[in-house]
């Protein structure tokens, strides 16, 4: 009997004796805590709902596809779309007299016999979403860029992705001034999921999905045109500035408004055209004269023009140079989001804890303040209303 209990004794000290020596081991591989954590709760994924799709990295080749005919798919039917937004004025689709035209208006053989202004901004927005580097290397020191524009990125309107924004990412970027309600914020999303869905596709191989996102940028760029010009192009303050400006044998043509800005230097005073340049070859289009040069070595524009040949250029009947120039500022505008050196001249998304992201995973967005080379205060909401007006005309009708 004795020698039995010793036996179970012995074994059960022994049992003992083994589990307080593995529970010491395996405390003795993890740091001792008073409390043990609790695991973290997660809310069950709703399997119906797919995560955030990855925006592609960005493309420097051209996706333009094959057949593409970006005046008969693109040019006519948003032109009408437009124009019938703003139906007391219709002015993308009307012919326009190409007897009054710039020799910058025939630079191109393929805009040959497309004389409506729907015609020549298409055009520019598709020459935009060709990737190419912008020529900002002379003003590469406002907007912390290498002065060497070779050593640029290329990109274009379907480069990289677009960023969406907030009330926080946009008093960034617009610097605190007029930040707009919810509800544009709400329409710059869609405008912006929507380009970002179309360039998926469009980088998928997807024909339709770049016709889509060609008719919502040249939509973008129309519905821009009335904000800066078309509502008051024809009236008898523009034809009162233009007679006061217009050199020698100039003419100004119908639908190319004239406007004398009472706030700006003698400089910057005078506005032309479709997008409102100033005809100063030395002032804000000249990235647009040199960007030109660089696409039409054989029918370059002087980087040195004098005014009366600048209001030529920038008011000609055909208003080809000031579309271009408008779809270049907004590439201009991404090329200093991408290439930049400091968070100052990016969207917020494209800064990290460990700096800046590389220019082929960065964002890009056209609501940004002069620190992006903004050129058009409708994307800055400068009048406090304005960026609201152009989206929901982009927004409105077919996409």
């Amino acid at each position: 009997m004795n020698k039995q209990t010793n036996k179970t004794n012995i074994l059960m000290a022994f049992v003992v004796t083994t589990i307080v020596s593995q529970q010491a081991f395996a405390m003795a591989k993890r740091p001792v805590q008073e409390t043990q954590p609790k695991p973290p709760t997660t809310t069950p994924t709703n399997p119906t709902t797919p995560p955030p799709a990855r925006e592609p990295a960005a493309v420097t080749d051209s996706i333009t596809p094959e057949g593409f005919d970006v005046f008969n798919e693109v040019a006519y039917p948003v032109g009408g779309i437009v124009d019938n937004t703003f139906k007391s004025y219709r002015e993308l689709l009307p012919v326009r007299n190409a007897q009054e035209s710039h020799r910058t208006d025939s630079c191109d053989v393929n805009t040959e016999g497309k004389d409506r202004f729907a015609d020549r901004i298409a055009y520019a927005v598709e020459l935009k979403m060709q990737p190419s580097k912008a020529q900002l290397g002379y003003v590469s020191s406002y907007f912390n860029l290498n002065k060497d524009a070779n050593t640029y990125l290329p990109n274009s309107l379907i480069s990289h992705p677009m960023c969406n924004v907030t009330s926080s990412t946009l008093n960034t970027t617009l610097a605190g001034k007029n930040v707009p309600s919810a509800a544009t914020i709400k329409k710059a999303n869609q405008f912006v999921d929507k380009m970002n869905e179309y360039r998926r596709e469009a980088l998928a191989g997807n024909r339709e999905g770049y016709v889509k996102a060609s008719k919502l940028w040249s939509k973008f760029m129309m519905c821009l045109s009335y904000q800066e010009s078309l509502t008051t192009a024809d009236t008898a303050a523009a034809q009162r500035a233009a007679a006061k400006y217009a050199p020698s044998g100039y003419r100004r043509p119908a639908g190319v408004n004239f406007y004398e800005d009472p706030y700006q230097d003698a400089a910057s005073r005078l506005n032309i055209g479709l997008f409102q340049f100033t005809p100063n070859s030395g002032g804000n289009i000249q990235s647009c004269i040199r960007e030109w040069n660089v696409l039409y070595p054989k029918c370059t524009i002087a980087t040195n023009a004098s005014q009366a040949e600048m209001i030529r250029v920038v008011g000609s009947s055909l208003q080809t140079f000031n579309a271009f120039c408008a779809a270049a500022k907004v590439t201009g505008m991404f090329a200093v989001q991408v290439n930049t050196s400091k968070s100052v001249n990016t969207h917020p998304a494209n800064v990290t804890s460990n700096g800046l992201k590389l220019p082929t995973e960065r964002c890009v967005t056209p609501f940004f303040g002069s620190k992006s080379y903004n050129h058009f205060g409708p994307f800055q909401n400068s009048m406090g209303d304005t960026m609201g007006n152009i989206l929901s005309c982009t927004l409105n009708g077919e996409h």
